[in-house]
């Protein structure tokens, strides 16, 4: 009779165990795939903000000779507005030294 209990409960174990490896394995798969459209995402997302960056600089090259498309770079905050001097005006105070 004390086998027959040994046996039983040394089973329901092991199929506890089984089942919680099998969700373990679950879990990890899909996890890893989540992980794996979230890098792709990641990539893309550095490939475009790569290109808008390029696009930008160029935009800047080009405003040089072409004046006239200062005020959509200042629109989009690409070009500082008031011809981007770094001097304080008058109403900054110039650093402590």
């Amino acid at each position: 009779m004390k086998s027959n209990l040994t046996c039983t409960l040394t089973l329901g174990v092991f199929l506890v165990c089984a089942l919680y490896t099998a969700w373990l394995s679950v879990r990890t798969y899909f996890s890893g795939r989540e992980l794996q459209q979230v890098q792709y995402q990641y990539m893309r997302l550095e490939q475009t903000h790569e290109a808008l960056q390029s696009l930008a600089s160029e935009a800047l090259e080009f405003s040089k000779k072409n004046p006239a498309m200062n005020p959509i770079l200042q629109r989009f905050d690409i070009k500082p507005k008031g011809g981007g001097t770094n001097a304080p005006t008058a109403t900054q105070k110039p650093a402590a030294k």
